[in-house]
């Protein structure tokens, strides 16, 4: 008894000052606290700057191992339940066709103008405002907290350039205003086609947290959680492309517009802009969300300004294709950074969504 008593005593004293974990313990107490699993501990240890290399100071091998002993050693609430990883499930039909509602209310608006004329728009507009903005307040793709100022602004931008800023480029380049309608069936389908988008981007989001958060449990260290996601976001990302890419095609072949690479490319870049920055917004990475978006609206009215000195326009479609593609590249490689860290798939970031959603 006496030796197994002095053994305990001696563990006791090296975990003393010589403790590693102690400091670290302290300096992070209300997380190790509240948290519900040693996940949450590394994702909140990873968000705050300390990898695997430096876990290493701390006697482990990566992240996930010393959040485990800080789970072990930190008392928790009364009730410390851990929360079971999520699988991946179907998103709800009903929760993901709420989601066409904005695309629904555009399509019969422009249908019901070519009998009653451009003032139909003055309903539809406001209409479809409003229900873009109520599914972008609940399901997958809701965003904790408050976003980042300038998004709303700048996603309208980009909608009025891929509506009018062709028009307008070659008006500013010719001299004189041709007489055409409040829009053309190019643009009218371009509108419609990305207000149904959100229904694919709903289902794309939803599949791609979860799955994501339930890389979490199996992975055994940053670098491989990283390297689980960054192929699934990459996929996700490609599949959400093909989903605008085919609703354009559907909504330019029902106007009548020609159906062509060059036609699709402004339309379907923009969308992908549009989902990417949503997605991290979600995730909580608004500001680089907000950066890459203004960038592409500062890229569309250059071109605005320079319309008038044709010579520097080579071809009005091809503007919102280079605006919004080079920003959404460099948005998605940002995103492939960014969004494969544990700490983007906490449960303040993603279960409320998932919720919502399922429900």
């Amino acid at each position: 008894m006496s030796s197994n008593a002095g053994r305990a005593e001696g563990r006791r004293n090296r975990r003393g000052p010589a403790d590693p974990v102690r400091e670290l313990m302290h300096r992070h107490a209300a997380l190790c606290a509240n948290a519900v699993d040693p996940l949450e501990i590394a994702a909140g240890l990873e968000a705050q700057g300390l990898t695997d290399r430096v876990a290493g100071r701390f006697r482990h091998r990566d992240v996930f191992g010393l959040a485990e002993e800080l789970y072990a050693r930190v008392p928790g609430p009364p009730v410390r339940t851990p929360a079971p990883a999520p699988v991946p499930a179907p998103a709800q039909a009903p929760r993901i066709a709420l989601h066409l509602l904005p695309g629904g209310i555009c399509a019969i608006a422009a249908l019901l103008a070519r009998v009653w004329g451009p003032a139909v728009c003055v309903v539809a507009v406001p209409l479809t405002l409003a229900a873009l903005l109520t599914i972008l307040r609940a399901g997958p793709l809701r965003a904790p907290g408050r976003l980042a100022a300038g998004g709303a602004l700048w996603t309208c931008w980009l909608l009025g350039f891929a509506v009018y800023g062709e028009r307008t480029m070659t008006a500013l380049a010719s001299g004189h205003v041709h007489a055409q309608g409040l829009f053309t069936p190019a643009s009218t389908a371009a509108l419609v086609a990305i207000t149904l988008a959100p229904a694919p981007a709903a289902w794309c989001a939803h599949r791609f947290a979860v799955r994501a958060r339930a890389h979490l449990a199996p992975s055994r260290g940053l670098k491989d959680f990283a390297g689980a996601v960054r192929p699934l976001l990459a996929g996700t990302l490609g599949l959400f492309l093909l989903a605008q890419v085919a609703l354009l095609s559907a909504a330019y072949a029902a106007a009548g517009a020609p159906v062509t690479p060059t036609a699709l490319a402004g339309p379907a870049a923009l969308g992908l802009l549009l989902f990417t920055a949503r997605l991290l917004t979600v995730h909580g990475y608004a500001q680089g969300a907000v950066a890459a978006t203004g960038t592409a609206c500062a890229a569309e009215g250059f071109a605005l300004v320079a319309a008038p000195f044709h010579r520097l326009v080579v071809d009005p479609a091809a503007v919102a294709a280079a605006a919004c593609g080079c920003a959404a590249l460099v948005l998605g490689a940002y995103a492939l950074g960014v969004l494969a860290r544990a700490s983007a798939h906490t449960h303040t970031h993603t279960h409320s969504s998932h919720q919502d959603l399922e429900q």
